[in-house]
């Protein structure tokens, strides 16, 4: 899938943006889906075939995809032919009502100890994950949440992973000749390059001819509840498993800094604005939970604005010197430090109390919150909100919003700020002699 790319425009004039800024719930409804996978039943183990990592661009005019995907195999009748053997007991009578019934299956789930370094989301749901993402599916020898967790912390970019017990057919079932064989019970990991939870446990079996897959026992882990954003309704369930570590760091930047919510940044000390808009997203096969994304797509967004300046040659770049707003492609010129704005009140519903914001320094800034943004507890995407001056974890305020009926929350949010100088852009001598002409 080609992710659609949602941008508010970095013009050079300054942005009128409402404060405290709201997510821009019209704005990702109106983005392509989310792509959630439903992993294939009665396989040992699957891969997905590797994608091309999402492009990053300041624009893009892809048409909206498809919600779901399915990796299961196409509708066939089978062979006969036997399975492996499965490592899990089978309930007496065989039937996959008393399989989903079977309190010591179900005891497997609720005695499972949660792996170090991963808060469980959900526990003992009668289905697995149909989520963004997918990573692959193993088929393990015991009901060991540690089994999967090793096998999710040795793939890069894996955040979460779902164990359940899968009813599987002895045999290649065939509706002739082998319609409803003997079962056998199978433990099943799958892993997920994106957070996921509870509302994403869907998958619930299929039918092979007269042979019922089911599935029972089925956990998943998160951030312990401590460590989340608050929530504008209860969710009736616990989140799998969510690794509970921080996204890696990004080379020339500061961070991640966990924050509790998503930035609500006031005006600055000099009475301007210092949100810049926002990139969306969509969680996909070649999008996962990767901050490293925004980085990115604030570094084309600002070729992309220098290479289609304004008429007098001025653009809005994401990194840029207060208290100016703007660049100039025009000669350079010898750089003279800025003066210091003048301190002035600000409304105090805009700046916490007891809270003081760093002044305005002579070099560039870059500073991005990257959140997870779910809708009705489904996550959906990647959500960068860009600013050009940096706020401190106290200013994390905004945990989710409603758009109708709809909750959107916020979850697994973090703030880099750039760590280096930026280099000044080219001068671009073609702009400047047809300003002149």
């Amino acid at each position: 899938m080609r992710s659609k790319l949602l941008i508010i425009s970095f013009l050079a004039s300054a942005l009128a943006v409402p404060h405290p800024q709201l997510i821009d719930l019209d704005g990702v409804a109106a983005a392509e889906p989310p792509v959630f996978v439903t992993v294939p039943l009665d396989v040992a183990s699957n891969t997905p075939t590797l994608l091309a990592t999402t492009t990053v661009a300041p624009i893009t005019t892809d048409a909206p995809g498809t919600r779901k995907r399915s990796l299961g195999n196409k509708k066939r009748d089978g062979t006969c032919e036997p399975s492996p053997n499965g490592s899990g007991p089978v309930p007496s009578p065989d039937t996959a009502s008393a399989f989903l019934a079977d309190p010591d299956l179900q005891a497997m789930a609720t005695n499972a100890a949660t792996p170090y370094g991963y808060a469980q989301v959900f526990a003992n749901l009668p289905a697995s994950l149909s989520a963004a993402n997918y990573m692959g599916l193993y088929t393990l020898t015991s009901y060991d949440p540690s089994q999967c967790q090793s096998r999710c912390d040795q793939v890069t970019g894996c955040l979460a992973f779902n164990i359940y017990i899968e009813r599987d057919p002895s045999v290649d079932p065939n509706a002739a000749a082998c319609p409803n064989p003997p079962s056998y019970s199978n433990y099943k990991c799958t892993l997920w390059g994106a957070p996921v939870s509870a509302a994403e446990a869907t998958n619930a079996g299929q039918y092979r001819d007269s042979f019922q897959v089911v599935i029972t026992a089925s956990n998943g882990p998160s951030l312990p509840p401590t460590e989340q954003a608050p929530r504008l309704k209860t969710n009736p369930h616990r989140p799998a498993y969510n690794k509970n570590a921080p996204p890696p760091p990004i080379a020339s930047y500061d961070g991640p800094v966990p924050l509790g919510g998503a930035i609500n940044a006031p005006l600055d000390p000099a009475g301007a604005d210092s949100y810049m808009g926002y990139q969306y997203f969509p969680f996909s096969q070649t999008q996962g939970f990767t901050p490293q994304t925004c980085a990115d797509a604030c570094g084309a967004q600002t070729a992309y604005n220098s290479q289609h300046p304004a008429a007098d040659c001025s653009y809005e770049p994401c990194v840029r010197r207060p208290p100016s707003s703007l660049y100039f492609l025009s000669p350079p010129i010898p750089s003279l430090p800025f003066p210091s704005p003048p301190p002035i009140s600000n409304p105090s519903f805009l700046i916490p109390p007891n809270m003081s914001h760093p002044p305005p320094t002579n070099d560039p800034q870059l500073f991005f919150n990257a959140y997870v943004l779910s809708l009705n507890g489904l996550p959906q995407g990647l959500y960068c909100a860009l600013y050009n001056e940096t706020w401190s974890p106290g200013y994390a305020t905004n945990y989710g919003q409603y758009r109708g009926s709809d909750e959107y929350a916020v979850s697994d949010s973090y703030s880099y700020a750039v760590s280096v100088p930026v280099a000044q852009p080219a001068y671009d001598g073609a702009c400047v002699a047809q300003q002149g002409a």
